[in-house]
């Protein structure tokens, strides 16, 4: 391993696979160190229980300290685009930079289109192939179309897909356009060198300038020398990464976490519509600026976990699984999460969804469920801690004495964002407005941990425009 790099990137997600390519591209020689295992997409498996430990972060178990809510992340070469929905989605951009230009962090408009263009052309966006959806999306759609409610087809990256429905657990035919088969060998090919298997990573310093990074690999020491290091960790990562390495601006660092997530709920029919064969992530209704809805399905293991009822109701209702449609609705926290370390130096993570959040999912849920009964549902099974069941619209109303509390109900999220925000003034923020660390001269921060409030949207598309953005201040 050449052990001096212009460029260090730690992380080799949405967000350090661009960052790795564009600097490249600029020039300079590059090395990126991942904790995770590079995998041959062909060994990936249709099998739930051995995929989770080969690619999810702690194997799909990351719970918040109170463990009321799970947060799922990728855990291999490639990050969460391994394992997420390949689903692309511009956030309202007006409201997004507003907020955030109100903490102190300005983002120019343009040059986050002009990513998000260049991106989008190179990862062949386009919208979810109606042929592939699956046909629980039929479901969620006419009960839309039935309330007045718009929907619409989510725009995903994906090429040539074949709708096989086992995005979450790697793409083994290479058709969803994931960091592991674009941006990785497009950098390599550029010069470009990815390590897996990078253990402990610790940026070393001298005074207030970045030198490099030690890590363990494959049991081996390593140390490596560089004139800038990048940190592209993802949230909740990026921040764990800083703390170990003794930098924590008077405890900024980790401060400001927050997350797009919230429950599913589903539907059941008097028809088999085999909602697992087929695209999972398929559309987006546009029912409330409080909440996201969109519709889902899963195979059965994960299905089984947000299905709820114990011991013969969930087997009954587990029997039943080709009969439903599924959808998730979510909302964006405030950032008031905080990333901190344990005795052994683990992240902890700190959230907890407030009572206006809670009461936006009960709103949601009610939504949702009168959506699918005017999709013809004859059930609606929330995913709740107490085994519920609602089989007409006017039943709806118990949602608010039985869901009062976060562990009332069986949250989940796939988009951690925030502990490192975004703010010009140093008493507010990790980053400057030029993704550099206050108080450093060439240690950066670049994914999501960097944005100050709620993207309300899915983070991929906006994790790899603000990396290629911040690209251009790296590379300086």
């Amino acid at each position: 391993m050449t052990q001096k790099y212009d460029a260090i990137v730690i992380g080799s997600g949405a967000a350090g696979s661009v960052m790795a390519y564009q600097l490249v591209r600029y020039g300079l020689s590059v090395a990126v160190l991942e904790r995770g295992v590079r995998h041959d997409p062909q060994t990936f498996e249709h099998n739930e229980a051995l995929m989770f430990p080969r690619v999810y972060k702690h194997g799909g178990l990351q719970m918040t300290i109170d463990n009321d809510l799970l947060i799922a992340q990728g855990g291999s070469m490639g990050g969460s685009t391994v394992i997420n929905n390949a689903i692309w989605l511009r956030p309202d951009l007006d409201k997004v930079l507003g907020s955030w230009m109100a903490k102190g962090a300005t983002v120019p408009r343009k040059r986050l289109e002009t990513a998000y263009d260049e991106l989008e052309c190179a990862l062949h966006v386009s919208p979810v192939s109606t042929e592939l959806a699956n046909k629980g999306t039929n479901v969620f759609l006419r009960g839309c179309q039935q309330l007045g409610i718009n929907a619409n087809y989510l725009n995903n990256n994906r090429d040539e897909c074949i709708g096989c429905g086992w995005c979450n657990y790697g793409c083994k035919y290479n058709r969803k356009t994931s960091m592991l088969v674009t941006y990785i060998p497009w950098a390599e090919t550029r010069g470009a060198l990815f390590f897996d298997q990078c253990a402990e990573v610790r940026i070393s310093t001298r005074g207030k300038t970045a030198t490099g990074v030690t890590c363990q690999r494959n049991g081996r020491p390593v140390t490596i020398s560089a004139d800038r290091v990048i940190v592209s960790a993802g949230a909740i990562g990026s921040s764990a990464v800083l703390l170990q390495s003794g930098i924590s601006l008077n405890g900024l660092v980790g401060k400001g976490f927050h997350c797009l997530g919230g429950v599913f709920v589903t539907a059941e029919t008097n028809e088999n519509i085999n909602g697992f064969d087929g695209i999972g992530l398929t559309c987006v209704a546009h029912a409330s600026d409080d909440f996201v809805i969109e519709s889902y399905f899963a195979p059965p293991l994960v299905f089984s976990l947000s299905l709820g009822g114990f011991f013969k109701t969930h087997f009954d209702r587990m029997m039943r699984y080709r009969k439903y449609a599924d959808a998730g609705v979510m909302v964006g926290t405030d950032p008031t999460g905080v990333i901190t370390l344990d005795k052994k130096g683990n992240p902890r993570i700190d959230l907890q969804f407030s009572e206006r959040d809670i009461s936006r999912l009960r709103t949601g849920v009610k939504k949702l469920s009168e959506i699918y009964f005017a999709g013809g549902a004859e059930r609606v099974l929330p995913a709740t801690f107490k085994t519920i069941e609602f089989s007409r619209p006017a039943d709806l109303s118990l949602l608010d004495q039985l869901v009062r509390e976060p562990d009332d109900l069986l949250l989940g999220s796939a988009h951690p964002q925030g502990g490192n925000p975004m703010s010009e003034d140093p008493r507010k923020g990790v980053v400057d407005n030029e993704f550099k660390v206050h108080g450093y001269e060439n240690l950066f921060v670049a994914d999501a941990s960097v944005f100050p409030t709620n993207l309300w949207a899915n983070c991929q598309a906006t994790v790899m425009a603000m990396s290629h953005y911040a690209s251009g201040f790296v590379s300086t």
